[in-house]
């Protein structure tokens, strides 16, 4: 030994006593005792190491040649020469040592480590019982006990501390090889204690890395190599630990944390061919925080961090081999554990991370990377690779517990706002406010101010928790019972705790496998029942607040430590760079070839929150099922509630993907292929609602600003709490959000579409239950009105025959009430049953009634206990059947700014720029469309086989940056927001472009005046549901409205402002419902149009509508036999119209302040750079001009000849069928269309139930701004027959047949320049005008017959008519060839017939191209060769302006112009036109009132006779007789108030009467005396009169005229 070595050894005492006896020859020892006293050893570094010496190469040698000689020893010499020194062992051996110390002092550590054990016993027998054949095993039984240990001991604390270690060895050794060694070892440890003491641990980790191992080099070759020999062994092994404790200190020798275990007994065996097993019992587990800082600690959460109650973990391995059934080893390993506690507290967190962070540098310090070769890594992953092990854990309860606080300041932050100016200016971003400073929004806390905090707790509930994970087949199954995530809010004062439920499943299993070709797609099932999630504000800030001081302390953590780690990262980041190409490109590689294939089972997910204060959402799902979740998903039970009100649902829902190829082409294939795809949305049904009274647009405004105040406050909180993270990282992170999805193609299809707007329950229920009731007891009404008839007979005749009599007679119609004699019931009793009855029927009718569910929307308050049914559920409804809607992106970059120009003259032409476009092609087909008002018998609309291909874009102008106002935003409980948003009345809005043909196979439409109030009450749901409001519920208060600088916009002018494009509606048959009644329910009494082909088209400013076969039907006959209670003679069903051809046009034109009405885009461009003053007042429509344009053609386009020789035998012309019945039904249908009763017209001003009146917008209505309307009527080949009620009626038969008629009608209000503030005078009518071209009278007795009879009359005057050419002839040659052809039913014929009337007020200019515009568009008729010689013109023909035929002068003058006149006045023509007149004159005859308001009038008379009485009394003057007064009164008041018979009267008298004709002087005379009224021109007259005895013809001047 070296002579500075300073260890020692030091024995007091020692006592050996033992016993020797003699065996087999051989002196052994029996029995040895060894009592060694305290023993105190000091060992120095030196004393273990070794000296080389140049035997040790030669020993090397020497040991290989042993081992290679003992590896040729036969099998069993192992255990042979294991018995023989077993033999050598003592039957009884006994030590028992009081003390050891055992001090090592490290060289060059300058420290010493101190051990102490307090005592050692050991004690040892040996046994070897004889058998019958002499061999036996030999057992050995071994004890040990050691107390009081202490290893590396400073002072009272030691890094291992145990007070006792019991070990009992029992062992069986057998004689022969083919029997096992059997083994029983039991290790008992008590009070056991470890402290991680860094300090003490380092200088042995250090002392140890200092130590360089020799490099021996082996010169065996493998063939050298021979396996030994081993010993068969059965080994149990058994361990226990009553209790054991762990304590970490940190690196600072301040203990952290303190681990505790109960109860914990270990079970081990290790059988023959058999692989180990393990079986362990833990008692309760408990990881308690050692430190504890009272002020960060709620009382709520002790120490303990973890708490495990009692655990057992098994083990079982089964070894390779031929009698297990494996290739290689496989183990098994579960753990059941009966509950996990966690508790948290943001300290603990921090002290884990600390810790952690420390420990991790720590072990980096102490251990450098270690540099390994790429091969190595390779084999060691297949190694690990190809043993297979399979891991279960289940855990029957597992909770964890975050108690915390959320810090109350008030804070701001940076608020930049991202800009769009379009094409000019682009994208920027403004981060200056109006006055120069930075942008900012302020963050305040709505505590108290003693309240800095708020104190919360999250906790984690999960029940029967398990985890299966076999590596073996690459598969990991987790299953996990009910989970419930709830969190708490502590309240500053004594009231309970707020509790809300976030997260809430009662069973979920994920299962993923490798499966597929090769093992390259991994498949994962995720199955989840009843999930319940809920989001609030205030948990996710407070948990956003946590994550954000815990990513702060980590960043912290990790500052600190790159100091010390910067050049072990930089080494070790050198060998992973050289590594990582090659293992990089081969994980990738493997990626791609690896599919995913994602399963989902989920059934009833409910997810709900609260979006905004006083927005709650809920989406309902009743099953989602996908074998491939990437591929498409199943949903069933679809249904999206906002405000407790549904507003989404279907019973099955299908999403599909389909992945597209991209081209090599393409220069992003990449990317694409990665992103784009195609979807496919599948809908069984799906039912769209409107609430009623949901307010659409203050929802989406409350959840847009509360979430851009969400987003700053958690700006906000991290600006304070976490200030060194970059504020850039959330732009480029939503870049590359921006970039993830690209949507090409997407398609919807619906088998069942139902979209409807929800009726208010209070009306709706009151309508049915009144129809109900009326239906009900106008059935009682008429059964006590026959009782009370016979009461009265009784009362008036008592014989009881009368009142028998009386009975039976009326038992056919009432057999409930006589079922009885009246003597044996009382007529008292009848009524009474009669009442009880009509509620009984009353109330089964209420119970066949469906009740509807509703949208919920008015599931408390008053309303709510009114049921609707069904039926009457909906206000509007829209269905539609087999709906198919493609979506397809349009091509192009610049593909929707140039759709908008195209179909947008003004933005092609200013170059407008915009800020957001949303816009797709779109493909629809429908197999049927309808639209239905309430339950009304008719639908709105209704159309089947719909088919659309259109586009479809949504454009916002781009503008300058708007005026930027304050506004507070409450998010939660706890905060306010006070942030900038655009000015009201600043933000353009989204504009609509598009281009739809729709067409459909039949359509069906219907409209009454009955439909006035519900169109209100569809504006009022649409009114509701976009305008602003306040529905904040937690902090509400009267929010001032900004100032309106504007009025907003009334209905039409916001339609030309957001609608423009062009739209078609064809249909290929059409049936239109106009009811004559204001009941909705009527089915019979209408107005019924059939039409065949139409088309209606519109652009701005137009519209146009052309149609073909277009019938209409009128029920007069039926309504008036209705009301006479009359059957209707039976005949075929005959149009009141009939036209091949009807064609409409709409001119509209708008004026307005600006001067171009036609310029929507009102909002400044970003150019200007301010806001303008007025933006809707320049838009604003003060003026607006209807130009109506309706023509009746003939179907073919044939010459004039042929068409009249066949207009009669066939309907290819216009034919009008009316009677006097007709005119009567029609002009009440009109006045009830046009002059409604006064609550229907204006239902809309009315107040609704529960609604305050609020101020009106203040705009013109429209019949205000309507300054003009024109409407122009074109007729060709019209032919107009009178059918009659009676079948004698000497006027049937009576024909008008005009070949061309024309009527003008303008209304207007003057030529004056209007504003929005000028007075306007009432719409008058300024001009009108009738061209009738051939008009022809006649009786049409026999059609057939006399049609062509007079077609071939008519063609012999035309010809007659082109052979000479002066006017004179002309007549002549008429007169001739109308005497030679028979003229039976010939009443009157005219070449040319116009009536012109123009007031003084009337706009000239505007009338005259309105009058040019309507030649253009008409079709030239070639009057000149049918009835001139070719020479002259259509004015000619008529009379040139000379004579006076087409002059208007605008003098309020009606001019009646007549070119061709012929009149034959028979007895049958006489018969015939009085009774024809006497039947337009009744059908025209003002209505009798009604007799409230005769008695009101009689009053008034008498009302008014007093006063005069009474005037004339007090003045003196001799009193009148009452009937003069009474008849000149009436005679005044007719005479005023019936303006319309006078003129009328006056109209007819100079057509009629002939002697002021023939007068042509006092035409003159009256210019000079008065104003001219009617001035009649007529031009070559003939007056023949017929009768059976004589014919006189009357011929006078060619030309003469009468005025007044």
């Amino acid at each position: 030994m070296d002579t500075t070595d300073c260890s020692s050894f030091l024995l007091e005492d020692i006592a050996l006593s033992c016993e020797l006896h003699q065996r087999d020859k051989r002196i052994r020892v029996k029995n040895l005792d060894l009592m060694p006293g305290p023993i105190a050893v000091n060992l120095e570094e030196k004393l273990f190491t070794k000296k080389p010496s140049a035997s040790t190469v030669a020993d090397q040698k020497d040991e290989s040649t042993e081992d290679n000689k003992s590896a040729a020893k036969p099998e069993g010499s192992k255990l042979l020469s294991l018995n023989k020194k077993i033999d050598l062992i003592p039957e009884k051996v006994s030590f028992n040592m009081s003390k050891l110390d055992l001090k090592f002092l490290p060289k060059d550590h300058g420290l010493s480590i101190n051990n102490e054990i307090g005592s050692i016993s050991v004690r040892l027998m040996k046994s070897q019982p004889q058998n019958d054949l002499g061999v036996a095993p030999t057992h050995l039984w071994l004890e040990t006990d050691v107390t009081d240990i202490h290893l590396l001991m400073d002072g009272s604390t030691s890094v291992l501390e145990v007070v006792k270690i019991a070990t009992v060895v029992s062992a069986n050794i057998p004689t022969q090889s083919t029997e096992p060694i059997r083994a029983e070892v039991n290790i008992k440890i008590s009070g056991g204690q470890c402290n991680l003491i860094i300090s003490r641990i380092k200088p042995l980790i250090l002392m140890k890395s200092a130590k360089k191992k020799p490099l021996v080099l082996h010169e065996s070759s493998q063939q050298d190599k021979v396996p030994k020999e081993k010993l068969a062994l059965a080994l149990v092994l058994t361990f226990s630990v009553p209790e054991l404790s762990v304590v970490l200190y940190s690196l600072d020798d301040i203990p952290l944390f303190h681990c505790c275990l109960l109860s914990t007994h270990f079970s081990a065996s290790k059988l023959v061919n058999q692989g180990p097993e393990l079986h362990a019992k833990l008692g309760e587990l408990k990881f308690l925080v050692a430190v504890k800082h009272q002020q960060l600690i709620n009382e709520s959460i002790s120490g303990t961090l973890l708490h495990i109650s009692r655990s057992t973990l098994d083990l079982e391995q089964k070894e390779a081999g031929k009698d297990s059934g494996v290739d290689h080893a496989k183990s098994a390993l579960s753990a059941n554990i009966s509950g996990i506690g966690m508790h948290f507290c943001f300290y603990y967190l921090e002290l884990l991370c600390t810790t952690a962070m420390s420990y991790k540098g720590f072990l980096k310090s102490i251990r450098p990377p270690k540099k390994r070769p790429v091969h190595e890594t390779s084999q060691k992953s297949t190694k690990n690779a190809k043993g297979a092990q399979l891991v279960k854990i289940s855990v029957e309860q597992c909770s964890i517990l975050y108690v915390g606080d959320m810090r109350l300041e008030d804070m701001s932050v940076a608020d930049p706002k991202r800009v769009n100016f379009g094409s000019q200016g682009g994208r920027v971003m403004i981060t200056d406010d109006a006055n120069g400073g930075p942008r900012m929004a302020y963050v305040n806390s709505t505590r108290f101010p003693d309240n800095k905090n708020v104190n919360f707790s999250t906790s984690l509930e999960i029940n029967r928790f398990g985890v299966c994970l076999n590596k073996e087949k690459h598969s990991m199954q987790v299953e996990l019972g009910r989970s419930r995530l709830t969190h708490k809010e502590y309240q500053f004062d004594d009231n309970p705790a707020e509790e809300v439920t976030l997260f809430d499943a009662q069973k979920a299993k994920f299962v993923k496998r490798s499966g597929g070709q090769n093992d390259n797609a991994v498949c994962s099932l995720i199955n989840v029942t009843d999930i319940v999630v809920r989001y609030e504000p205030d948990p996710c800030l407070e948990l956003l607040e946590v994550g954000t001081r815990l990513k702060s302390v980590l960043h912290r953590l990790k500052l600190q430590n790159s100091a010390t780690e910067v050049k072990d990262e930089t080494a070790h980041m050198d060998t992973l760079t050289k590594k990582d190409p090659t293992d990089n490109s081969q994980q990738e590689k493997a990626q791609k070839k690896r599919e995913s294939v994602i399963a989902i089972d989920v059934e009833s997910l409910k997810i709900s929150g609260e979006l905004a204060d006083g927005v709650e959402a809920m989406v309902h799902v009743g099953s989602i099922f996908s074998e491939n979740a990437k591929i498409g998903v199943l949903i069933e039970g679809v249904a999206i509630i906002f405000c407790d009100a549904q507003l989404f649902k279907s019973s099955r829902m299908q999403i599909s993907r389909i992945p597209i190829s991209v081209s090599d082409s393409l220069p992003d294939k990449k990317f694409q292929s990665a992103t784009t795809c195609d979807w496919v949305i599948q809908l069984r049904d799906a039912y769209i609602c409107l609430p009623f009274r949901l307010q659409l647009r203050a929802i989406d405004d409350a959840v847009e600003d509360t979430l851009r105040a969400f987003k700053l406050i958690s700006a906000a909180k991290t600006s304070v709490l976490f200030p060194e993270k970059k504020p850039s990282s959330s732009s480029s992170s939503k870049k590359s959000k921006s970039k993830s999805t690209v949507f090409r193609y997407i398609r919807l299809i619906v088998r069942d579409l139902t979209a409807e707007i929800e009726e208010e329950p209070l009306q709706g229920w009151l309508d049915e239950h009144m129809t109900l009731m009326k239906n009900v007891f106008n059935e009682s009404i008429v059964r006590l009105d026959l009782l009370d008839q016979l009461e009265s007979a009784k009362n008036k005749d008592s014989p009881k025959a009368k009142l028998d009599g009386s009975a039976s007679e009326n038992s056919n119609d009432s057999p409930d009430v006589y079922v009885d004699a009246p003597g044996m019931q009382s007529l008292e009793k009848l009524r009474e049953e009669i009442h009880i009855q009509a509620f009984k029927s009353y109330y089964q009718a209420c119970q066949k009634l469906s009740v509807s569910e509703g949208s919920g929307s008015c599931s408390s308050g008053f309303q709510s206990g009114f049921k609707m049914s069904k039926q009457r559920a909906s206000v509007m409804s829209i269905c539609a059947k087999d709906v198919d809607v493609s979506l397809s992106k349009i091509d192009g970059g610049e593909g929707m700014i140039s759709f908008v120009k195209s179909v947008d003259p003004v933005c092609a032409k200013n170059d407008i720029p915009f800020s957001r476009l949303y816009g797709s092609n779109f493909t629809l087909k429908a197999k049927s469309l309808s639209a239905y008002i309430r339950d009304y018998t008719f639908p709105l609309f209704s159309g089947t086989s719909a088919k659309c291909d259109g586009r479809l874009v949504l454009a916002q102008q781009a503008t300058c940056f708007q005026p930027q106002v304050r506004q507070d935003v409450y998010v939660g409980k706890w905060w306010r927001v006070n942030l900038l948003r655009s000015a009201t009345g600043y933000t353009p809005p989204m504009k609509t472009y598009a281009d739809i043909p729709l067409s459909f196979t039949e359509g069906e439409v219907s409209f009454g005046v009955d439909y006035e109030p519900v169109f209100a009450d569809i504006s009022y749901a649409f009114t509701c549901a976009l305008r602003r409001a306040n529905l904040a519920k937690r902090w509400y208060f009267e929010r001032p409205e900004p100032p309106r600088r504007e009025r907003s916009l009334p209905w039409w002018d916001d339609m030309r402002n957001y609608i423009h494009g062009k739209f078609s509606l064809c249909l290929a048959e059409t049936m239109w419902h106009l009811p004559a009644a204001t009941s909705p329910y009527e089915k019979l009494d209408q107005l019924l149009i059939t039409t065949g082909y139409i088309e209606i088209r519109y652009v701005d400013g137009y519209v146009s509508l052309s149609s073909k076969c277009l019938k209409v039907y009128i029920t007069s006959l039926e309504s008036l036999a209705k009301k006479c209670t009359l059957e209707p003679p039976p005949h075929t069903t005959i149009p009141f119209l009939e036209t091949p051809s009807f064609f409409m046009d709409i001119a509209i034109e708008w004026g307005c302040d600006s001067g171009n009405p036609m310029d929507h885009y009102i909002f400044t461009l970003p150019v200007e750079g301010k806001p303008r003053d007025k933006v809707l007042d320049p838009f604003r429509s003060t003026s607006l001009s209807l130009k109506w344009s309706f023509s009746l053609k003939p179907s073919t386009a044939e010459p004039m000849e042929s068409k009249q020789k066949t207009q009669a035998s066939s309907n290819d012309s216009p034919t009008l069928n009316v009677g006097a019945h007709d005119l009567v039904w029609l002009s009440k249908w009109w006045n009830l269309f046009f002059l409604p009763p006064h609550k229907l017209r204006l239902f809309s001003r009315f107040p609704r139930f529960g609604v305050p009146r609020f101020i009106r917008s203040g705009n013109l209505p429209l019949d205000r701004v309507m300054t003009e309307q024109c409407i122009r009527f074109d007729a060709t080949l019209l032919q107009i027959n009178n059918i009659p009620l009676q079948a004698d009626d000497p006027a049937k038969g009576l024909t008008l047949h005009f070949t061309k008629l024309r009527l003008e009608i303008s209304s207007s209000r003057g030529k004056q320049i209007f504003t929005f503030d000028c007075k306007r005078e009432p719409l008058d009518l300024v001009y009108m005008g009738i061209d009738m071209h051939l008009l022809k009278v006649f009786i049409n007795n026999t059609p057939e017959q006399t049609s062509s009879k007079d077609a071939q009359v008519e063609s012999k005057s035309l010809h007659t008519k082109v052979a000479d050419d002066p006017a004179c002839e002309k007549s002549k040659t008429k007169t001739r060839s109308t005497e030679k052809s028979r003229d039976d039913g010939f009443f009157l014929y005219s070449d040319y017939f116009t009536i012109r009337k123009q007031a003084p007020k009337a706009d000239a200019a505007r009338l005259s191209a309105w009058q040019e515009d309507g030649r253009k568009k008409s079709e030239v008729t070639s009057f000149k060769s049918e009835f001139d010689g070719g020479d002259e013109s259509d004015d000619a023909q008529s009379g040139s302006d000379e004579e006076g035929f087409n002059v208007v002068v605008a003098d309020n003058c009606q001019r009646v112009f007549v070119h061709g006149l012929k009149v034959l006045w028979s007895l049958e023509n006489r018969a015939a036109i009085l009774s024809w007149v006497g039947g337009l004159t009744q059908a025209f005859q003002p209505p009798k009132p009604s007799p409230s308001r005769q008695y009101t009038q009689r009053k008034i008379l008498e009302k008014k006779q007093a006063i005069k009485e009474a005037e004339m009394s007090n003045d003196g003057a001799p009193n009148s007789s009452p009937l003069a007064s009474q008849s000149s009164d009436p005679l005044q008041q007719t005479k005023s108030s019936d303006p319309a018979s006078s003129i009328g009267s006056s109209k007819l008298e100079p057509t009629s009467t002939s002697e002021t004709a023939t007068k042509p002087s006092n035409s003159s005379d009256s210019e000079d005396e008065g104003t001219r009224l009617f001035m009649v021109n007529i031009v070559q007259p003939q007056f023949n009169l017929h009768s059976e005895e004589a014919n006189v013809s009357i011929l006078p001047p060619c030309f003469f005229g009468s005025s007044y």
